[in-house]
């Protein structure tokens, strides 16, 4: 059985959200311009012309996903409640060792962010993702899905951006850097001198700069302690190390780890766990309506996206939102930063999201191979993962790929700190069970989401939900001496899956030639955070100077799995060729 992260509100969401933004603030003008009128064609999109890792290309064209520039655009730049720094920090922040700004587009391509110039809805000009988020008293840096889920494929020059195609960007990397930056700002007199005159402008007094001093080290220690729980071997004595993961992240781990954190006890132990199993950022279209998301295979969708929602809350709370649980928890939830409506408005939009198909400018498709390729796919893969236009269902399957998503998220248990003794599901509807004194992961953040989404809310639970059937399901572990269950992995439609590399759930797998062989015979290294594309072997380079390489024996990597007949592994050269021709077509 399988948690379902979503729950049942259908009543709230329904009937009882405010038609603004759930009591947050306006996000202001940088990011609630109109974009329906006078979008660029080419969305502000900046050609990486200078790339500091030497893929520098001409021009950026976008392919035919059915979403307009305005579309693309509010994608990009909708505030979710993510806050990382005060905004105007970020814009006065230089880099550690220099005075070039940290937000300097050739810095932020170090991280694989993709650069965008000024626009209506980016008056800054900051990398698709990154955005002003206002909060009640001043305006943060946050994080928008686009951050995550915009990529770019690189080919003969050109640029093509994918819209909800998973991100290259170093995360922890950049963040690493942030902090970096920060610290040598506090530490460095003439570099806080040049930050403090730009944030403070015409407030600039010794009082206000002593404030400003104590507000960094503050802030500093805010995102240090964000860095340590989340992300293995950071050190923040040490120098930032440079960028080395591209394109994974333990997102899930980490959701896991700020909501144990938001409900420590004051004082109490650290709770957090490695989050050390990174896996590759799904891709987006077709999402919203299947019945699986995450590569764990949470519920989605539900009665008016009830489910949908609560995983996007999850999300947001794991990527910098503000959540507070108080003392006693109780049935009207918890306050925070997350943005209700903002969140529902993209689950909307990213419905007419579609897959990107093979460009023209490729090299061509061999539709005599691909035909034949479409009935190897129908005997061999259909059945795992059909197409949209056939049924978009997820499933669960046993791949044998590696464990540690899947055992980081289910098996652990932890000190449940203030949560302790509250209701499991925030309102009792129909289970009355309470939390003990130690708690999996599936219950604290199913907890931590209930207690945000009925904390959006200004008035107490309508009495109509008590009407709504309420039964999440829950893992169950194997019976005693029967061994660990297996680690079951949401296997998805592959429309677009061209545009989506590296591959298996934890981007192990270089390119889709590799994933059809025999486990033995994949690469065992390989270049991440390129760009250039492999046409032929339907991947990124894998030997591209200048870039980290993926090892897939360290813990967390294996490329073994999705191996052996069933899975195409037996497969001729001419079939396997076959194959990827059609998965090119989808």
């Amino acid at each position: 059985m399988r948690l379902a992260l979503g729950f049942v509100f259908a009543a709230f969401v329904c009937g009882c959200v405010p038609s603004g933004d759930d009591k947050k603030p306006d996000v202001g003008p940088t990011n609630n311009v109109d974009p329906a009128r006078g979008a660029d064609p080419l969305r502000n999109a900046q050609a990486a012309a200078d790339d500091p890792l030497g893929e520098s290309v001409a021009k950026v064209v976008y392919l035919d996903q059915g979403w307009s520039p305005s579309d693309s655009l509010r994608f990009y730049f909708t505030a979710q409640g993510s806050q990382i720094i005060p905004y105007d920090w970020f814009l006065a922040l230089e880099q550690a060792d220099s005075s070039t700004p940290f937000r300097d587009a050739k810095n932020m391509l170090r991280f694989r962010y993709l650069p965008q110039s000024p626009g209506p809805q980016n008056l800054d000009g900051l990398p698709v993702g990154f955005v002003a988020d206002k909060g009640v008293d001043r305006s943060w840096l946050g994080l928008t899905c686009a951050a995550c889920h915009t990529t770019e494929i690189h080919h003969e020059g050109t640029a093509y951006r994918i819209d909800g195609g998973p991100t290259m960007g170093d995360v922890s990397g950049m963040l690493s850097a942030l902090i970096e930056s920060m610290q040598k700002t506090h530490d460095d007199t003439p570099k806080f001198d040049r930050f403090a005159a730009k944030v403070l402008g015409t407030r600039d007094t010794p009082s206000a700069r002593a404030l400003l001093k104590l507000q960094v080290e503050e802030s500093i220690k805010t995102r240090i302690g964000y860095n340590t729980r989340n992300f293995p071997g950071y050190d923040p004595t040490q120098p930032a190390p440079s960028p080395t993961h591209y394109g994974r992240l333990d997102a899930l781990g980490a959701i896991v780890n700020e909501v144990y954190h938001h409900a420590a006890k004051e004082g109490a132990p650290p709770t957090s766990r490695p989050a050390n199993a990174p896996v590759s950022y799904p891709f987006l279209w077709d999402t919203p309506t299947q019945n699986l998301v995450q590569w764990v295979g949470l519920e989605n969708g539900g009665p008016f996206g009830i489910l949908s929602l609560a995983r996007n809350v999850g999300e947001v709370i794991g990527v910098f939102g503000g959540l507070e649980i108080p003392p006693s928890p109780t049935k009207f939830g918890y306050s925070s930063t997350v943005r209700i409506s903002a969140l529902r408005d993209i689950e909307d939009w990213v419905k007419t999201l579609k897959p990107p198909k093979w460009p023209a400018a490729f090299p061509p498709i061999d539709t005599a191979a691909a035909a034949l390729g479409k009935t190897i796919y129908q005997n061999r893969c259909a059945s795992c993962h059909p197409l949209i236009e056939t049924g978009n269902v997820a499933k669960l399957d046993d791949a044998k790929t590696d464990r540690a998503t899947w055992d980081n998220f289910f098996v652990p248990r932890r000190p449940s700190g203030k949560l302790e003794g509250a209701f499991e599901n925030v309102v009792n509807v129909t289970s009355f069970a309470k939390i003990g004194a130690q708690a999996d992961a599936p219950t604290m953040v199913r907890n931590a989401v209930i207690g945000a989404i009925v904390g959006g809310w200004k008035e107490p639970p309508p009495d109509e939900l008590s009407l709504i059937a309420f039964q999440p399901r829950l893992f169950k572990a194997a019976a005693p001496g029967g061994g660990p269950p297996p680690a079951t992995y949401k296997a998805r439609p592959l429309d677009g899956i061209w545009a989506t590399a590296p591959y298996l759930h934890n981007g192990s797998v270089a390119n889709l030639d590799d994933l059809l062989k025999p486990a033995g015979q994949r690469l065992k290294s390989f270049s991440v955070g390129t760009r250039t594309f492999d046409p032929v072997r339907v991947g990124f380079r894998t030997d591209a100077p200048g870039f980290p390489k993926l090892d897939v024996t360290a813990p967390g990597s294996s490329n073994v799995g999705h191996d052996g007949a069933t899975y195409g592994a037996d497969l001729t050269d001419d079939d396997r060729h076959r194959l990827l021709e059609y998965l090119k077509t989808l």
